[in-house]
């Protein structure tokens, strides 16, 4: 478990998880869950009710795609 507050959706708490365990610093939301990476350049918004179905990997996509992954 990381130092966050525990995400509601199971699969979004496994991204936290992940962007956790790759250097992002995960912020705890008043709205949403704000992601930033270690060089400090990269930041996203983490919804708490997505509306895609497929949301999880766009998020672990985008964080792909940076350099500082």
């Amino acid at each position: 478990m990381g130092y966050w507050a525990r995400h509601p959706k199971k699969d979004l708490e496994d991204v936290l998880q992940t962007l956790h365990e790759h250097g992002y610093q995960i912020l705890n939301p008043p709205k949403y869950y704000t992601v930033r990476c270690s060089c400090g350049a990269h930041q996203r918004q983490v919804h708490l009710t997505p509306s895609s179905a497929h949301y999880a990997n766009h998020v672990v996509q985008w964080a792909r795609n940076k350099p500082c992954w």
